[in-house]
């Protein structure tokens, strides 16, 4: 009998665990692109990077909160921030709940080294209308920060520029994070064989000025059917980890920051990336007209 009672807990942990990890999964693949609702939006939808304090003599910390909050509980919602260092993919963040309204996440993220961070985020919502009709709600945000860390001056971090100091260490790490970037997305242009001239190029940061205005060649509406495509296919092959055609998952810490490449003919866009060890890699998305 008490042989009988251990196996019936050992199953009923492990059908626990099972749906523990079910679900886990099941959220982790919930970036699914509905046609966009107005009977839910966003009231707050906000990404911000701040200064903190100097960790040691050789690190300091950077807060990074992602917050939103919809006027209306939405059957699912889903916040996800990618934070890049120079052009370089640094760390994500993610967060989901059922039946609910507000998200709001934090990280305390170390830095050594004068650095430009930049953080991209989506805030999501699956919403059911009814049984047999779902839409999504989705806005982005953006923050950077640019913090100063050299022997030859005190710590420091700002945002837009104010003093002549401040506008020289802009330009010096604008510069050479443009050419890490130039140089990788070149290298990967050459690498697939892509004319650039076929398409409007968007650095993946900059993909959040298009909340309210539209992509080149595009409508507002398709902008925002276009974009939220867009994030599904980033989450499932590049927030969720690089795939390769052996079926390897590569880590997308250390990647360069995607670039962009929307067909000018309106037909597709392609997403390009080299992970931290070289490994190019390249996407192809149909936009249907």
């Amino acid at each position: 009998m008490k042989k009988k009672w251990i196996l019936l807990i050992l199953l009923a942990l492990c059908t626990s665990m099972f749906l523990y990890f079910f679900k886990g999964q099941n959220a982790r693949e919930s970036i699914i692109f509905f046609p966009i609702t107005d009977t839910v939006s966003f009231t707050k939808a906000s990404t911000l990077l701040q200064f903190v304090d100097k960790k040691d003599d050789d690190e300091y910390m950077i807060e990074w909160d992602v917050t939103s909050i919809t006027d209306k509980q939405a059957f699912l919602r889903q916040d996800l921030s990618l934070l890049f260092s120079d052009g370089k993919l640094v760390k994500t963040l993610s967060e989901w709940e059922d039946q609910s309204q507000k998200l709001a996440q934090f990280n305390k993220v170390s830095g050594e080294d004068s650095s430009h961070y930049e953080a991209i985020s989506l805030h999501y919502g699956e919403v059911h209308l009814n049984e047999d009709e779902i839409r999504s709600v989705q806005k982005m945000s953006t923050d950077h920060l640019y913090v100063i860390d050299s022997e030859f001056t005190k710590l420091f971090s700002f945002k837009t520029p104010q003093t002549e100091e401040e506008k020289e260490w802009k330009d010096i790490l604008d510069k050479v994070a443009e050419q890490h970037l130039e140089f990788s997305w070149n290298e990967l242009l050459q690498h697939f064989n892509i004319d650039k001239n076929r398409y409007n190029s968007i650095p993946f940061v900059e993909l959040a000025h298009y909340q309210n205005r539209p992509l080149p060649g595009f409508s507002e509406e398709k902008t925002q059917e276009v974009i939220g495509s867009l994030w599904e296919g980033l989450y499932k092959n590049y927030f969720l980890g690089l795939k390769t055609k052996e079926g390897k998952i590569i880590e997308p810490i250390g990647s360069t920051m995607p670039l962009l490449l929307f067909a000018k003919d309106r037909s597709h866009l392609v997403v390009i990336i080299q992970s931290e060890d070289g490994t190019p890699f390249k996407f192809i998305q149909d936009i249907n007209n």
